[in-house]
């Protein structure tokens, strides 16, 4: 087993880890937070914008504000999962020693759209977010707030970077097919 082989395994198991991590530790997040049981916000272990909620909220979350939350989360979270699975089969092909084919420029591609996806679902999220936390706020209190910040600009450079290389490989990927039909 080669070397990128044997990386490329090492890289689909911690993206396997993450896919499976990803929706247990939104649930964990909401159903836990501002309680006893916090303990990755309290230890430092994760930091979100909402880590302080009485900055948007007066009140503590109800039950039912905490499962619509992670609902929420979890419908914009399933773009990270989305990613999670292309980049899944992209090493899996590396694993099998599949790396320069056309499959792998698409993937490139769709990986390039969900960085897309995932900037436009986080200007969505953080506005729904601060409605939902602040629903429960006496009225005239409530708060919508939309954002858009440098680390969204840089993440959509990211993403146009991203498919301007599957571009170039789907482009490296018909030369070759070209070259090996002439006789």
């Amino acid at each position: 087993m080669s070397n990128i082989q044997k990386q490329s395994k090492r890289a689909r198991l911690l993206f396997q880890l993450f896919f499976v991590l990803t929706p247990i530790l939104v649930c964990y997040f909401w159903l836990t937070i501002d309680t006893p049981y916090d303990y990755l916000t309290k230890t430092g272990i994760v930091q979100t914008s909402f880590d302080d909620l009485h900055h948007i909220t007066q009140v503590p979350l109800t039950p039912t504000i905490r499962v619509v939350a992670a609902l929420f989360s979890l419908i914009y979270c399933s773009i990270i999962m989305y990613a999670l699975t292309k980049l899944i089969k992209l090493f899996r092909n590396y694993e099998n020693n599949n790396i320069f084919t056309l499959e792998n420029a698409t993937i490139y591609q769709k990986l390039g759209y969900s960085i897309f996806y995932w900037v436009g679902g986080s200007v969505l999220y953080g506005a729904i977010m601060t409605v939902v936390i602040s629903f429960n706020n006496p009225p005239g209190q409530r708060m919508l707030a939309i954002g858009f910040e440098g680390i969204d600009f840089l993440t959509l450079v990211m993403g146009l970077v991203v498919l301007i290389i599957s571009w170039v490989m789907k482009e490296a990927c018909t030369l070759a097919d070209e070259q090996n039909l002439t006789i």
